[in-house]
């Protein structure tokens, strides 16, 4: 029988003895395997704590660029609402008058 076999069971029903260092190398194997298992578990929690992180609690300065681009967004839709279609007549107030605060 191959010596890479020895240790499964053979047909009559006994079951071979494993030598002593099959018997190591197959528990640091095993060690091994489950260390890097755990390993890609903890750098995955890891990595999606420091992706909630930055969602809840941006850095002051990404903050403040959110902050910008926020008010240019509502600075263009103001633009938009402000211009008046030309297909209206004089007479017909805009869609939202009721909305604005003009002075």
């Amino acid at each position: 029988m191959h010596t890479l076999l020895a240790f499964l069971p053979r047909p009559e029903g006994d079951t071979a003895k494993v030598s002593r260092q099959w018997a190591e190398a197959s528990d640091w194997f095993v060690l091994f395997t489950l260390g890097t298992l755990f390993f890609l578990l903890g750098a995955f929690a890891m990595w999606a704590w420091l992706i909630w992180r930055r969602t809840t609690k941006p850095e002051p300065h990404v903050k403040l660029l959110m902050e910008l681009e926020e008010e240019s967004e509502a600075n263009a839709r103001k633009t938009t609402l402000d211009e008046e279609p030309e297909s209206r007549a004089p007479w017909e107030k805009a869609p939202d008058w009721w909305q604005r605060t003009d002075p």
